[in-house]
């Protein structure tokens, strides 16, 4: 039997398993997609690490059906840092109202939404990769940043290998799977303005 302390992330993870396991996951799924779209775009190891524990987390509001940036109190229960709840607070909010979010926040919103449009639900068919990218794609500049959509279209996430997420907390600078075709090092990202409308 493996024991946790009370009030700490491994608890959080380990009651969201048991209580709601398609939240469970589904935040693990977002976790491993959006290390690797952090990997791509280079951050650094601290903010990587903000990164995956924000996005373990961001679904911890279904035990109590509510939105984790509204439990008073969740970060400092869970030993989580400032930094993880203002990712959390950016991830749900317009990218076209806050500008100034986190690079890490950008990133979870963008693998957020890609796990929520490719994964089957009891309320809609999944759609394809190619279609989720589209779809995300058309809120470039609006709901999501650019720069997070252009990661997006550039790694292949349906080909991410099903990691141990605390491996990925652990070591959070460890190789992603990316299309190296689609990353040349001569070709800089570009964003595609047919689906891109600025309001």
């Amino acid at each position: 039997m493996h024991t946790v302390p009370v009030g700490s992330l491994e608890t959080l993870l380990e009651t969201l398993d048991y209580r709601r396991p398609a939240a469970a996951a589904h935040s693990r799924r977002v976790a491993v997609f959006a290390r690797h779209l952090g990997v791509i775009i280079g951050l650094p190891s601290d903010e990587m690490a903000t990164l995956v524990q924000a996005a373990l987390v961001h679904e911890a509001g279904a035990l109590v059906g509510r939105s984790a940036t509204d439990l008073p109190g969740f970060q400092t229960w869970c030993g989580l840092s400032d930094d993880v709840d203002d990712v959390l607070w950016y991830a749900t909010r317009r990218f076209d109202h806050h500008r100034h979010a986190p690079a890490s926040a950008r990133l979870l919103a963008v693998a957020h939404a890609f796990d929520e449009l490719t994964s089957a639900r009891e309320y809609h068919v999944p759609l394809s990769p190619e279609s989720a990218r589209m779809a995300i794609a058309r809120d470039a500049g609006r709901r999501f940043c650019p720069m997070a959509v252009n990661v997006l279209v550039a790694a292949r996430l349906e080909h991410c290998s099903a990691v141990d997420v605390r491996d990925a907390v652990a070591q959070p600078d460890g190789p992603a799977a990316v299309d190296a075709d689609r990353l040349g090092g001569s070709r800089r990202l570009t964003i595609d303005y047919r689906f891109v409308t600025i309001s």
